[in-house]
């Protein structure tokens, strides 16, 4: 597990420095969508594509960010954004109406159908409670380290619980060029759901590096996937170096 990061730079500075503190990152983040900062690694994409028309399946679509992206810098033909929590699902609904690439699926991805529970940290505010919804995780131990990791003031936040809805998931008709899967340690289930889409279309896989990155690669190179991350705006072998997205892409 490693400190969560998403930029480079002068901005990766600030990132550091905002990250530090639970309250301050909860107001930033819920601004820096409307700015149109993305995570630095996703940048690459750009270039690979190189304004390819493309669809894309974006798991773990929390507050659309991601898809934001994709949609302003790529050439999206549809995007479908697979996401349970009930709060992002409203402000997934409010792109939807504005963009007709979207297509909303209300639950997350597994390979059978099932209701699990889920935990997110959050922390009082004068009289508010405010929801880190982004630090939503599987494993509520998981969600314990990385809180301790990222935020100083972390012994000032509480632990809670919900329930969200899985679905086995559907083959989509349409091609798929991209994958994003950002479910903050479900990565592993995720893929194993959507194997079948993976063998048919063979999309390039962008995925969250997490404890199960070894599970991942293992299942990924029965398929001839290989794995890279970015660099300076390049693909790179990756072996151990730390990094946040970890990109898969499949043998020519």
């Amino acid at each position: 597990m490693q400190k969560s990061k998403t930029q480079v730079g002068f901005l990766g500075f600030l990132e550091t420095i905002i990250r530090r503190n639970a309250l301050l990152y909860y107001f930033v983040r819920n601004i820096v969508i409307y700015f149109n900062i993305f995570e630095e690694d996703f940048k690459i994409l750009i270039a690979h594509y190189n304004k390819k028309k493309i669809n894309i399946i974006d798991v773990g679509a929390s507050d659309g960010i991601a898809t934001n992206f994709f949609l302003k810098k790529l050439n999206v033909n549809k995007i479908y954004c697979y996401e349970p929590h009930k709060i992002f699902i409203k402000r997934l609904v409010k792109y939807k109406k504005k963009n007709k690439k979207i297509i909303l699926k209300k639950f997350g991805i597994n390979h059978t159908q099932k209701k699990i529970n889920v935990y997110y940290p959050s922390l009082k505010f004068l009289n508010f409670t405010l929801p880190l919804l982004t630090y939503t995780f599987y494993d509520k131990f998981e969600l314990a380290e990385q809180i301790k990791l990222d935020f100083y003031n972390h012994q000032k936040m509480k632990t809670n619980k919900i329930s969200i809805n899985l679905k086995k998931f559907k083959m989509i008709n349409y091609k798929i060029d991209l994958v994003k899967i950002d479910v903050n340690g479900f990565e592993h289930e995720v893929i194993k759901g959507i194997l079948p889409q993976i063998k048919k279309d063979r999309p390039l896989l962008i995925v969250e590096n997490n404890n199960n990155l070894s599970k991942i690669t293992l299942l990924l190179k029965k398929y001839k996937y290989k794995k890279f991350y970015n660099l300076s705006a390049k693909f790179k072998t990756h072996k151990n170096q730390k990094a946040l997205d970890i990109f898969f892409i499949p043998e020519k």
